[in-house]
């Protein structure tokens, strides 16, 4: 069995080991959160590049969306006008057609009274005595 002595000088060895081990593990984690530590300000300097340049990207499709709302208005508005003048068209398409109707009507009681002058006209030259 070892003695007080030995005891103590193993257990001061012991404790001399642990720490040194323990100053290096601790420096060896230090440096590892150093590196972690690098790593995330890296990662947040790219998250934020990336979140100004999605913002700036976003910002251009608004801007382009913007411009597209005002171009479709404004054929929304011209596509209305047309619609107007073609139903003004179709309105006066109607009275014309409404009047060429009338037109019909008339040109066809000209007609019926032109076939009666006809008639009459060949019933006189039926009566008249013929020329030798």
């Amino acid at each position: 069995m070892p003695t007080q002595e030995e005891r103590l000088t193993i257990l001061e060895y012991d404790l001399k080991q642990y720490k040194t081990e323990t100053i290096k593990a601790y420096g060896e984690m230090a440096i590892e959160m150093i590196m972690v530590k690098g790593l995330i300000e890296d990662a947040v300097k790219r998250l934020a590049s990336l979140r100004t340049q999605v913002e700036q990207g976003f910002e251009r499709v608004d801007t382009r969306l913007d411009a597209m709302d005002a171009h479709l208005e404004s054929m929304d508005t011209r596509l209305d006008q047309m619609d107007t003048r073609f139903n003004q068209m179709e309105t006066r398409l109607d009275r014309m057609g409404t009047g060429l109707d009338r037109v019909n009507t008339h040109v066809g009681s000209m007609d019926t009274h032109l076939d009666r002058v006809e008639n009459m006209l060949a019933q006189i030259l039926a009566r008249l005595p013929e020329k030798d």
